[in-house]
């Protein structure tokens, strides 16, 4: 997938990543694209666990980060995802995604 953010066009690309989510058999899909960032996102759930995603083009080329989280943890093992990504960096609106959960929510369990 790395790849094909530099080989494709928009409309190339775009049909690999409906390929991708379709051989995934990923559920409930939210994909998400900043150009300005040059990143794709792409989040589902399966089997309870939730996947996610992320390809940022960078100088040489692309980087690809794949996550997975369980999605029937607890609150409290749900706060500590969110201060470790959190400490890692990422933004509240890509922890939201990576966890399937709402920006607000992130916003919330970080402060605790």
């Amino acid at each position: 997938m790395a790849n094909e953010l530099q080989r494709h066009d928009s409309g190339g690309f775009l049909k690999s990543l409906d390929r991708f989510i379709q051989d995934s058999g990923l559920q409930d899909v939210k994909t998400r694209m900043d150009s300005r960032k040059g990143t794709a996102t792409i989040t589902g759930s399966r089997d309870g666990i939730q996947y996610t995603t992320t390809v940022q083009r960078n100088k040489y080329g692309a980087t690809r980060t794949v996550s997975q989280y369980d999605t029937n943890v607890g609150r409290d093992a749900m706060i500590e995802q969110v201060k470790e990504l959190r400490r890692q960096h990422y933004t509240q609106q890509e922890i939201a995604d990576m966890l399937g959960i709402s920006q607000a929510t992130v916003s919330i369990y970080q402060r605790r």
